[in-house]
Parts: C-alpha cells; sequence; structure tokens
C-alpha cells in the first residue's frame, strides 16, 4: 500500500475528528445547555444565545447527563470512574461555573438513565446482582427506592412522581410505563392495554405524555394519574397529521401547555408545536429543541452536513445559525449523493436503507455494508463519523435498517426478539446482493461496531462466500460464554434479546461458524469492555490462529465500549481504513 494512501488516510481521520458534535439538552437561566465534543472529549456545555458566548462545564469525558431544570442551577451527568468498565459515579456543577462535585458514598455502578426534579437525582443503575431504582441527593445521602431486575429506564420526574418505562410485566416484546410515588413508595406499572410499548414517559402535573402503539400506529398520549385516565393527544394543526410520524425522537409541553413533538419517519425528523410545522434543514434533529423566549433553538446535521445549532422564529421561520460548522472543500467533494431506498429480503419483507455513496470511487467499485449496533438503534440521515469517513475514503457505504432496527414501527423493532442472528443477517446479506445488482458494489466488505460487530462475525462465518474481508469492532463471538461474564442489566438484556430461547446461544454465536471463515478479518476490541467482553474474542482468535486464517487484531488499551472521546474514534477507525484499503479497495490496482 503506497505511502501516499495511508497519508490521505490519517487526513480525512484528522479533519473529521476536529468536526465536533453537538446535542441540546435543554436550557436554565437563559443559557441553553449541550453535549459537544468540541474539545474532542464528551463534555457539557452551555450557550448565551444572545451573545453567542459558549461555556465549558466539564474537562473529562463524560457518558450523559440529565436534563437541566429551568431556575434550578445545577447540572448532573454521569462519568465511567473505571477506565472504560462503564462503572459510572455522578457528578454536579453549576451553571454559573466552579467546579465539579462527586455525589458521595454511591458505590460505582452501571447508569443507563438518570433525571432529576430540582433538588433530588434519580437514576436506574446495575450492578452484578441486581437493577433498581435510586435516589441521591447533594448532601451525600443516597436510597434504593425500588428493585427491578428487569430491562428499564427512567425518564423524567417532578415533586410527586418519578417515571420511566421498561419490560416491566416480563413479556420481552411490550414495555410498560412505571410510576413511582415519592410521597407514598409505591411502585405502579401501568399499560393501556396489555402487549402494547410506551415508552419515554414525561411528567407535569400529575399529567403523563408519553409514546404508545395501543391503538395501532404510535401516536403521543397524556394519562391523569389521579384520575386514571388516557386521552389522545389533539393538534390544533394539521401539520403533523399529515407527516404521519412512525415514532418520536422527543416531545413535551410548552409553558402555555401546548404539545411540542418531534415526529420521524424514513430516518429523518421534523419538528411540531401543536401540529404546526417548524421548519427545519432535511436531516436529524439532535437532542430536544429548546424554546427560549420567542425563539426555537435546535441542533441538525445530515449524512453530508455536520451539526449545526440553529435559531429560529416560529413565526415568520427564520434562521440564523448560531454555531456553524463546516467542512473542507475536498472533503465536502468526496461526500456524493444520499439515497433512502427498500429492498426485498430474503422472505419478501421491505427492508430500509441508507445508501451513501463516494464521489472518490468509480460505479460500480468497493463497498461496504456497514451494521449498526443495538440492534435497537437505527442508521439516520444523520452526520456519522463513521460513515462519514468511509465514504470520504472512496467506499460506497450500504446502511440497511434490518428487521429489529428501531424508526419503523414497534411491530419491525419486535422481529428481531427471539430471533437474533437469524433473520436480521439474511437482510444484511440481501443488502449486499442489492448493491451488486444495483451496479453499486462489484465488490462487498462487512463492518459493525457493537451488535454490528456481532453481525459481522457471524456473517463471515455463515455467508463466507459474499465478502472480500471483514471488520468486527467490538463485536459478540460466544452468547453464552457473553451471558457468563454479564452484570445484571445485560443478563436482562440477552434474556429479553432471545425471549429466553437459551437453545439458540450456541447456534447464533460466531465462534460455532469461526472454521468456515475465508476471508480477511480484521479485529478491533476495546481492552475494558464490559458490554461485550474480550475474553470470548480471544478464544475466538485463538481458533483463527489454529486453522491458519488470514486476519489482523488490534486491542485498544484503556478504553471501553462506548466511543465518548474523538481519540477513541480514530483507535477504531485508523487500523479498519487501512485494513480495507489493502483488502478491499487495491484489489482493482493488481
Amino acid at each position: 500500500m503506497a505511502g501516499s494512501s495511508i497519508s490521505r488516510i490519517i487526513y480525512v481521520l484528522e479533519t473529521l475528528t476536529r468536526i465536533p458534535s453537538y446535542a441540546l439538552l435543554g436550557y436554565t437561566f437563559d443559557r441553553i445547555v449541550f453535549l459537544s465534543t468540541r474539545e474532542g472529549v464528551t463534555s457539557l456545555w452551555s450557550m448565551d444565545p444572545g451573545s453567542g458566548r459558549l461555556y465549558r462545564h466539564t474537562v473529562e469525558s463524560i457518558n450523559g447527563a440529565a436534563d437541566p431544570r429551568p431556575g434550578s442551577p445545577l447540572l448532573f451527568y454521569i462519568r465511567d470512574v473505571s477506565r472504560g468498565r462503564e462503572l459510572h459515579g455522578i457528578f454536579y456543577t453549576s451553571i454559573h461555573g466552579g467546579g465539579e462535585e462527586r455525589l458521595q458514598d454511591i458505590p460505582p455502578m452501571r447508569i443507563f438513565s438518570i433525571t432529576y426534579n430540582g433538588s433530588k437525582v434519580f437514576f436506574i443503575g446495575s450492578t452484578e446482582k441486581e437493577l433498581a431504582l435510586y435516589m441521591a441527593s447533594t448532601d451525600g445521602s443516597w436510597d434504593k427506592l425500588y428493585t427491578l431486575n428487569t430491562i428499564a429506564f427512567v425518564t423524567d420526574a417532578d415533586d410527586k412522581y418519578v417515571v420511566g418505562f421498561g419490560t416491566l410485566r416480563g413479556n420481552p416484546r411490550s414495555y410498560e410505563l412505571f410510576i413511582y410515588s415519592l410521597d407514598t413508595g409505591e411502585f405502579k406499572v401501568y399499560t393501556p392495554r396489555e402487549n402494547s410499548n410506551n415508552k419515554f414517559p414525561r411528567i407535569s402535573s400529575g399529567r403523563i405524555l408519553f409514546e404508545s402503539n395501543y391503538r395501532g400506529r404510535n401516536r403521543l398520549y397524556v394519562y391523569d394519574v389521579l384520575a386514571e385516565n388516557i386521552k389522545q393527544v389533539e393538534f390544533s394543526h394539521k401539520d403533523y397529521d399529515m407527516y404521519d410520524p412512525i415514532e418520536h425522537d422527543s416531545y413535551g409541553w410548552l409553558d402555555n401547555g401546548r404539545i411540542w413533538a418531534v415526529g420521524k419517519r424514513d430516518g429523518r425528523s421534523r419538528l411540531f408545536v401543536d401540529g404546526k410545522l417548524v421548519d427545519t434543514p432535511k436531516g436529524t434533529i439532535h437532542g430536544y429543541p429548546v424554546f427560549l423566549r420567542d425563539k426555537v433553538y435546535v441542533a441538525v446535521s445530515n449524512m453530508v452536513t455536520p451539526t449545526k445549532i440553529l435559531e429560529i422564529d416560529p413565526v415568520n421561520g427564520g434562521q440564523r445559525v448560531v454555531v456553524d460548522n463546516e467542512l473542507p472543500s475536498d472533503i465536502k467533494h468526496s461526500l456524493g449523493e444520499t439515497m433512502f431506498i427498500k429492498y426485498s429480503s430474503f422472505d419478501g419483507l421491505e427492508v430500509p436503507m441508507y445508501v451513501a455513496l463516494s464521489n472518490n470511487t468509480p460505479r460500480p467499485g468497493p463497498a461496504i455494508v456497514y451494521v449498526h449496533g443495538g440492534p435497537w438503534s437505527e442508521v439516520r440521515d444523520v452526520w456519522s463519523i463513521m460513515t462519514a469517513s468511509l465514504v470520504a475514503s472512496g467506499y460506497h457505504v450500504l446502511a440497511p435498517n434490518f428487521r429489529g432496527s428501531t424508526g419503523y414501527g414497534d411491530e419491525y423493532r419486535l422481529m428481531d426478539i427471539g430471533d437474533p442472528g437469524g433473520g436480521d443477517l439474511e437482510d444484511i446479506v440481501y443488502a449486499a446482493k442489492w448493491g451488486v445488482e444495483n451496479k453499486i458494489a462489484d465488490r462487498v466488505a462487512v463492518m459493525g461496531y457493537s451488535y454490528g460487530g456481532y453481525m459481522t462475525y457471524l456473517a463471515l462465518g455463515k455467508h463466507p462466500d459474499l465478502w472480500k474481508c471483514g471488520v468486527a469492532g467490538a463485536g459478540i463471538v460466544d452468547w453464552e460464554e457473553m451471558y457468563g461474564l454479564s452484570d445484571a442489566i445485560f443478563r436482562q438484556f440477552i434474556d429479553v434479546l432471545f425471549a429466553g430461547k437459551k437453545e439458540l446461544w450456541r447456534d447464533r454465536s460466531p465462534i460455532t461458524y469461526v472454521d468456515n471463515v475465508k476471508t480477511p478479518l480484521c479485529i478491533i476490541h476495546p481492552q475494558n469492555d464490559s458490554r461485550t467482553p474480550l475474553k470470548p474474542v480471544l478464544r475466538y482468535m485463538e481458533k483463527l490462529l489454529d486453522k491458519g486464517k488470514t486476519f489482523e487484531a488490534h486491542i485498544t488499551p484503556d478504553m471501553g465500549h462506548m466511543i465518548i472521546k474523538m481519540d477513541d474514534a480514530i483507535k477504531i477507525l485508523l487500523p479498519a481504513l487501512i485494513f480495507l484499503e489493502k483488502h478491499l479497495k487495491t484489489i482493482d490496482k493488481k
């Protein structure tokens, strides 16, 4: 491989990792609070929209933050305190400046969701043995409120109730709401209909706003806790109904009681206030819209345009960029057309897919089937360093939203339950076939991270003749061994994903098919990953070595599963791009 090729790869990565991300969280004291990677790590920031001045509130990387509460100066967030093993501590700082403080005496545990009501912090934490709802205070006190031992997330709280959702009735195909009374300590599970999916509740004055499919399509409902009645949200304007969203990214109340919602369909999102469209650029809204004074602030991106923060006048539609993000002209030129298509899988199912074409390579040319993680996630029309770096490096990208993906309704998402590595794998195979048949690809690699890494391993073992090579990042190779190494929440994840069918573990484990692997494989795995532990992957590598297979391995030290630093992204993408240059792109040069 020519030195100029490596120089180009390094240039692309250095350029793209300097492009910061933005996700708005809310506001307090007339400042917009957001997460950003402006200084190379995920940090908590705020902005004075009048002057445009930015304030950085955390220096070390953080793993998530609670939505700010208007009128409260405190900002709460979580940070990994275990060198990547995702054992978190809870920290807070003030919007007015000063240092950070840690909530003391809370033992490190895995925390995926956190909220607060101005004086108390509520979170769901997982230890090795159990999953529970907790409450903590800045005075150092903390208490376990309720033991859950099922997948659940806390989403909001006020002075009377804490609310969230999860698989609370033991059915892996349904989500129920929980309502915890701070006055009585009662933990109530609520669903408008058994076996329906009810998600992301927000609470205000005893009313819970949430998304549900209990009448069919995912729509917004309000449940009155005291009256115990439910009512579908009806908007004054018809734009929302005409758009007909499949799901929602976020929603909430304005101060005047009107409801806003970010609806999504086909991998893009739109903002509505009382059903009226607030015009935003095509793509994806990151985080929450922020309504401050008479303006709306949103962070928006698409596959070829990095995230920008816009100020929008909802009355006259005027827009102003308050935080910009520009690409160098050569990188911008390399990012070609993006398409949203649907293709037929093995059983006739229509599978949605984003296709990102590179202007730096012919058609047909080298293409990569990029498999997203999750599996309950999706590839959207959104700026992503993963896909952008591949396209800028001269690869067409086929990014299928295989069965089990979010964004296309609960019926579609649930198709993966009880069948991981089954129909979803075939969807990946048919994405590659679509790329060849439509003259986008003349050779195909498969690549993914987390669940996408798992699918890469499985694709190479079960369909070895389809791929020129594969890149597996932080993947799963043995479900049984992973289960034994997991804490409470990831044991629950495996139980839900397989719907309790432990007899499938061996058949759906890539290590079962390691002897079938024919093409070169690049393995990239964090050393301290506690979601997809390294030990089973080392055993998989030993089997590759015994059989004389072609592979390379990159173990990233002092890194966990989550990519929260731009340096982490480079650790993943640099070896991947060098590997692809050798085993996929340069075939046509021989």
